[in-house]
This record gives C-alpha cells, sequence and structure tokens, in this order.
C-alpha cells in the first residue's frame, strides 16, 4: 500500500476495496467514465486500463514495485492517463481487454494493463511487468504514437477487426443432432489430458474447475464408466488431502502453483467455495464418503465464520498476503510447531504433514496437508485409528487458535450477485443432499437478501454490487443466470413455489435485456450494461461456468417445471451453436456438454404423493433429476403427469411417465432401467 502521507487520487471517491487500495499511490489514478475517455481524447494522450482485483497477489507486487515508486508515477502521469477497473465490479471491461491480451500475446492473467488510444482500442497488453520493463515500455510506446500515430491507428483496426470475428463466430448450427456415441466420444477426449497420478489435468498451474466434475458426475451416473469414476476419487481425495484444502481453518485456495495440489495460490475465493458445496455435498450423497461430507461442512464453516456479511449476503473473497507475504497466515515454522504442540501432536503432525526442520515448502515455512494416508501414518508411529483421528482433532484445533493472533489476511467486502449466485445453490445442494435443515435456513436467509437488497423491483433489473450499503452496476447476465440457477435449486431444496417464480422473474429479465435478435445469442452485456466497442456472448466454462451456460441450465430446467414455450424456444437456440465447440474442446464446454447428455437421455422427476417415504437415491441421480413432494405444491406443469389419486411415487422422464409405485426400490429400478447410456 501506498504511504497514506500522500495526497489521495480520484479512486479515493470509489466503493471498490480494490480501487481503494490505489487511492493513496502518487499515479494519477481515475476511475472508469465518458468524462475520462473524453479527456483522453481532447489531450490526444495514451490511456491505460490496468485490471485488477483486491485479494491479487501479483496485483499487489506491481503495485508495491511500480504504482507506488515516485519515479515510476511520474513517468505513467507524464506519459499516459491511467485508468483502474475493479475486474469483479466490471467483467465486461475485464472480458473486452482480456480478449485483446490473448489475442496479442497468447495468455492472460492479472493484473492486467492495456495500453489503448484515446478513443479506447487497445494497442498493448499484458500482465506483470518488472518496474524497469514498465517504465520504458511507457516511454516507447508514448515517443512512438508521438511519432508514428497512423502505425499505432492500423495496428488497433486490424486488432478490432480479429476481436469482432472472434465475437461474431460463423457457421454457428441452428439444430442439435447428437447421438450417444458422440457423448462417449466427447468424454474420450476430455480425459485425453487427466493427470491419472494427482487427479486434475496435466498442466501447471492447477485449477479445480467444479463444473467439470458435476459434469463427469452426472457422465458416471448415466455410463458407469469405470475411468469416470476412478478420476472423479482420485480429484476429490486429492483436494481434500492437499495444501489446496485449508486443513487447518477450512475451504479451498483459488489454485495449486504445483501439480500436486501442495503448494495453494493462497487467495481464497467466494465462488470456489460456493461451488465445491455443490460437489462435496453431492459426492457425498453418491458415494456415502465420509470424507467427502467433512470437506463439505469444513469449508461452510469457513465460509460462515470468514465471509459472511450481517447484510445476509457473502463477501467475495480473502487476500492470499499478510504483512506483505503470500500465505504467512496460514503456514508454520518448525519451532513454531514444536512450541505449540506435545511431543505425540508434534510426532503426529511431522508424519502426516511430512514437516521439515527447514520447511516443506520455502522460507523455512511449512504447509498443513495430508501427505500422507492414514494407515500410513498408523504404521510410522505405532498408533490406532482411534488416536490418528484423536491427535488430528487436537492438532488442527491449537494451530487453528495459534492462527488467531496473526495478521489476517484482507477481506474485499464487497458482495456481488453471481457469485451469491452460487452460493446460494451450493447452500441449496447442501440442504438437498445432505438432508440438512441448517443449510436450508441459510439459503432462505441468503435468497430473501439477494431478492430485497439487489433485486429492483420497478426497474425489473439486478444489481450486481452491493458495498458499503449501498447497491451499484446494473447486473450482467452471468449475475441473472447465476442467482436464478440458485433460486432454482432453492425450490428443489424448499419444495417452496415461491423460489421458482422468482427465478421466473429474473430469467424473464435476462431474456429482455441480454437476448440479441440480431445475433441471435445472449451476449454478456445487456440494454441496461454500458454498451462498449465490442459486445460479445460468453460461452466458455473455466472456474466459473460461463453465463450463457449458466443460462442455459437455467432455461432447461424452468421449461421442465413450467412448461413455459419461451424457456424451450431460447434453450433450442442456445444450446446447437455450442455443439461445434463442446465435442472439440470439452475441457472448456463442461457445462454443455452435461446438457447434452441432459438432451440424449431426457429430463426427469419423481413425485412423492401423499407418500411418507423419503427416496433413498439422491445421490444416484444426475444432477438434473428432481425429487419433490407433491403434497404442498400446485398443479406444477410436470405434475399433470401423476394420477393424483393414488398415493406414491410417480416418475416421469420427459414427458413419458410411469405407472405409481410405493416403495424406494422399484421407483429407483425404473429410473436405473431409463437412465442409462451404457459404454459402447
Amino acid at each position: 500500500m501506498a504511504s497514506f502521507d500522500n495526497p489521495p487520487n480520484k479512486l479515493i471517491q470509489s466503493s471498490s476495496p480494490y480501487l481503494l487500495q490505489h487511492a493513496f499511490n502518487p499515479v494519477e489514478w481515475n476511475q472508469w467514465s465518458e468524462e475520462i475517455w473524453n479527456q483522453a481524447n481532447h489531450q490526444n494522450k495514451l490511456v491505460l486500463v490496468s485490471i485488477g482485483y483486491s485479494t491479487c497477489h501479483w496485483c499487489h507486487v506491481m503495485e508495491k514495485e511500480s504504482f507506488e515508486d515516485y519515479e515510476t508515477a511520474e513517468i505513467m502521469n507524464q506519459h499516459l492517463i491511467s485508468i483502474k477497473v475493479d475486474r469483479e465490479e466490471r467483467p465486461d471491461i475485464d472480458m473486452f481487454f482480456m480478449d485483446a491480451c490473448q489475442l496479442m500475446t497468447q495468455k492472460g492473467g492479472w493484473p492486467l494493463n492495456a495500453i489503448c488510444l484515446p478513443d479506447g482500442r487497445p494497442i498493448y497488453a499484458g500482465t506483470y511487468f518488472p518496474k524497469s520493463n514498465w517504465q520504458n515500455l511507457i516511454i516507447q510506446l508514448s515517443q512512438q504514437f508521438t511519432s508514428s500515430p497512423e502505425k499505432f491507428e492500423e495496428y488497433a483496426e486490424n486488432l478490432q477487426k480479429e476481436m469482432l470475428r472472434m465475437a461474431q463466430p460463423e457457421n454457428v448450427s441452428k439444430e442439435l443432432n447428437i447421438n450417444r456415441s458422440e457423448l462417449f466420444e466427447t468424454f474420450e477426449k476430455y480425459i485425453e489430458d487427466v493427470d491419472w497420478e494427482e487427479g486434475g489435468k496435466t498442466r501447471v498451474p492447477k485449477f479445480m474447475v467444479p463444473i467439470q466434475f458435476e459434469y463427469v458426475l452426472d457422465y458416471y451416473l448415466l455410463t458407469e464408466d469405470p475411468k469416470a469414476k476412478e478420476y472423479l476419487h482420485l480429484s476429490l481425495l486429492k483436494w481434500a488431502n492437499g495444501g489446496i484444502f485449508d486443513q487447518v481453518g477450512g475451504g479451498f485456495y483459488r489454485y495449486s502453483t504445483d501439480r500436486y495440489w501442495f503448494a495453494p495460490h493462497f487467495e481464497k475465493m467466494l465462488y470456489d467455495n460456493a461451488q465445491m458445496l455443490s460437489l462435496y455435498s453431492r459426492a457425498h450423497a453418491w458415494s456415502k464418503a465420509d470424507i467427502y461430507k467433512e470437506i463439505t461442512l469444513k469449508t461452510w464453516e469457513f465460509i460462515q465464520r470468514e465471509l459472511k456479511s450481517p447484510s445476509g449476503g457473502y463477501y467475495s473473497g480473502l487476500d492470499a498476503d499478510s504483512e506483505g507475504v503470500e500465505g504467512k497466515y496460514y503456514v508454520f515454522t518448525y519451532a513454531d510447531l514444536k512450541s505449540i504442540l506435545t511431543e505425540n501432536e508434534f510426532n503426529w503432525i511431522q508424519s502426516w504433514s511430512n514437516i521439515q526442520e527447514n520447511g516443506n515448502w520455502e522460507d523455512g515455512f511449512n504447509i498443513i496437508y495430508g501427505s500422507k494416508a492414514p494407515l500410513q501414518v498408523l504404521e510410522d508411529l505405532g498408533i490406532s485409528g482411534e488416536d490418528f483421528y484423536k491427535l488430528k482433532s487436537l492438532v488442527i484445533s491449537k494451530l487453528f487458535e495459534a492462527q488467531l493472533p496473526r495478521v489476517r489476511p484482507s477481506c474485499d467486502t464487497k458482495i456481488l450477485a453471481s457469485w451469491n449466485g452460487l452460493m446460494l445453490k451450493g447452500l441449496s445442494d447442501c440442504a438437498y443432499y445432505l438432508e440438512d435443515e441448517n443449510f436450508l435456513t441459510e439459503a432462505l436467509e441468503l435468497a430473501n437478501f439477494i431478492i430485497n437488497t439487489l433485486w429492483d423491483y420497478n426497474q425489473k433489473i439486478l444489481f450486481r454490487t452491493f458495498s458499503n450499503n449501498k447497491r451499484y452496476t446494473a447486473g450482467f447476465l452471468e449475475d441473472y443466470s447465476a442467482v436464478g440457477l440458485g433460486l432454482i435449486h432453492l425450490f428443489k431444496a424448499s419444495e417452496d413455489e415461491k423460489w421458482l417464480n422468482w427465478a421466473v422473474e429474473i430469467i424473464n429479465s435476462a431474456i429482455e435485456q441480454f437476448f440479441n435478435e440480431d445475433r441471435n445469442q445472449f451476449l454478456f452485456s445487456g440494454t441496461k450494461n454500458e454498451s462498449l466497442i465490442i459486445q460479445r456472448p460468453d460461452i466458455t466454462d473455466d472456474v466459473i461456468p460461463s453465463s450463457s451456460t449458466l443460462m442455459a441450465i437455467c432455461l432447461e430446467s424452468l421449461f421442465n417445471y413450467t412448461g413455459d414455450i419461451k424457456f424451450k424456444k431460447y434453450y433450442n437456440i442456445l444450446l446447437p451453436q455450442t455443439k461445434e465447440m463442446t465435442t472439440a474442446y470439452p475441457s472448456w464446454h463442461t457445462g454443455w456438454a452435461r446438457l447434452f447428455l441432459i438432451e440424449t437421455v431426457g429430463n426427469g422427476h419423481a413425485v412423492l404423493h401423499n407418500w411418507n417415504g423419503k427416496l433413498q437415491i439422491k445421490g444416484k441421480l444426475p444432477s438434473w433429476f428432481t425429487i419433490i413432494n407433491s403434497n404442498s405444491l400446485s398443479e406444477l406443469f410436470w405434475l399433470k403427469y401423476t394420477d393424483n389419486q393414488s398415493a406414491g411415487i410417480y416418475t416421469c422422464i420427459g414427458d413419458t411417465c410411469f405407472e405409481c409405485v410405493t416403495d424406494d426400490d422399484s421407483a429407483a429400478e425404473i429410473i436405473a432401467d431409463y437412465y442409462t447410456l451404457g459404454i459402447e
């Protein structure tokens, strides 16, 4: 952070925690606005658009090296008009400049620094720059712009043409023709680059990407392909025992810097942990493995303790750094552990976490993780299983207490609609799969916060951001679709039609704002958002599923629940457009691959009518299959297929319904017989 002795720049007027971090830099930062672009045009000056977020480690590094440095700031102030953008507040701006950066450099990341012409068209982009490189780059670009502006103009024009081409792909299919063999081929292509020893994909750094594993689990339940099962358990267990999971305080870090899930990048983000609630609660219902429930509960304890706002919403994330050192809050020296633990406790942690006197990580620090399976520790120490878990509980408790006096990582306290939508889905899934009323209570509180605080009843607008007790920035497609999906899952968990009706309201508003009739696509930005130079759809599934993926899932679900043909109409437009990309690059389109499974086997539901049983097969069913009690519901669309005179279980796949049965096993047999693809 820059010294508060400096006079503040214009970022002091911002509500963004990230922008406020830069408010006392000697750089003359500005917020993104029409006014500042008009100024750039008037002065004919190059513009820096520097994009990051408050928990970004390398953003802090570049700030410390360059933006707090007076010499660098003087160079920037002389040659550039400088704009700071919080990528989490303005994902539309981030998307535009990230596309430009990836076209120029074939890579991207944050901080994202783009140099633009005065009209906003980028001519140079990159991520982190060391101070000397950054200074030289600014001076050279400014001199070249002064001496040869026509070269920059030509480059900007060619880049914009290529970005427009990318934003409007040609030869997009209008009809979905997919057969079962293509589903198998897509999965085989997906696992081509799987790390069969450590889980996840064979790349470093390694991200968890929960939507991929939702797809793999659905695929396994439909095919019983042993490769899918092996990959699921391998990855879920590696994460659960690795350094990527905070073994002391709970919750997942953002990514691993190595292939072993050992050394994390220590940011903790709401969107990761929200999705992990869904994945691990469902994995427990599927496998009954106790460790998956344990991880779910510890993740939830972390979120509730450190990310829940008194308002009822959830904060965005925790920084990787404390006291200027990445991970310092979470790691321990050998001497730390010796002083905190008894001899038996130290011997246990030394065996389980491979504790080294010089550190198992860097700078003498030890990361706490499960380097060995419990049986190996039992053999090392000659203890019983009961002793193992007793010692684990004592050690974790003592280490947690030892962390409390430390300087905590800073928290980004802004509340984002889309990430809270994912959190609503996570809580609802925990309530549904773990059958835990506590999660349902939390989900209801969050849903009420979203509707009462972020939704504008009069304008039919969902606001994206809530910070400092005010809401701002009209939501983007990802906000509407994530919140809509969260409400659908709350309906599924609560069986209260109120939440289904709210989902309908919000998705109807999204259709009006974001569907572009001329392009026949949902665009990321809508009619209530600022119109940037290039507008495009968002269809690639990454650590957060794409906004179009989430919208397609909402549309499919709402048609299945309400029978409103409008939802089917837009779903049928969206889905075929992604087939070619999904079959060619399934790792980046697994949400779409999951939807292709639905198209092949059909959506389904089981209605428990005047029947007191529970139908204990939730974990064995695809994620879209709904089990719901009809007693408290009105005549939903799909209930019309049931014979409401007899008590029992009514099972329907699409518009095909089977006769009423009165026991778990019979219902499970009907579903299993229909819901199977086999492996060809």
